[in-house]
């Protein structure tokens, strides 16, 4: 692998979709939200895809970090000629569901899935994750994924 493209970022627009545990009903198997997580998860294979380096190893090792953004509630802003303030009660860090883990899930499944082999041969050649998620500073929506091969 060439050292220049050791490491590359991509962004996915959209709001980031958890991929939580599957309930079975009987014979069928079903996600609680199939269809927005299959939509989700096409999205970020094809970010990733127009994004990766021409060289890029698809059998490395690699570290995967993901940020996800998400959009602020209207209750954490003022009324009236305060409508664009932020409360002092608002919360700084995005606190409520979903789980930081759970959207992980949905990107690394999303980037290491063994049959569309999109950046790796299979998501168990993540070895190392940072993850966070937070509020919207401007008006950018979704994730920020950087993967780093490691040699």
């Amino acid at each position: 692998m060439h050292s220049s493209s050791a490491s590359f970022t991509f962004r996915v627009l959209g709001t980031p979709v958890p991929q939580g545990s599957v309930k079975a009903f009987g014979s069928r198997v079903v996600a609680n939200n199939e269809h927005a997580l299959g939509s989700w998860r096409s999205d970020v294979a094809s970010a990733a895809q127009r994004a990766k380096p021409a060289d890029w190893d698809i059998n490395a090792p690699v570290s995967l970090r993901c940020e996800f953004v998400f959009p602020r509630p209207l209750s954490h802003y003022g009324t009236g000629k305060n409508a664009t303030k932020l409360k002092p009660s608002a919360p700084r860090y995005h606190v409520k569901t979903p789980d930081v883990d759970k959207l992980v899930r949905g990107v690394a499944d999303s980037i290491g899935d063994a049959v569309a082999r999109v950046l790796l041969n299979n998501d168990s050649q993540i070895v190392s994750i940072y993850a966070a998620k937070r509020y919207s500073t401007d008006d950018f929506l979704g994730a920020i994924i950087t993967i780093t091969a490691l040699s």
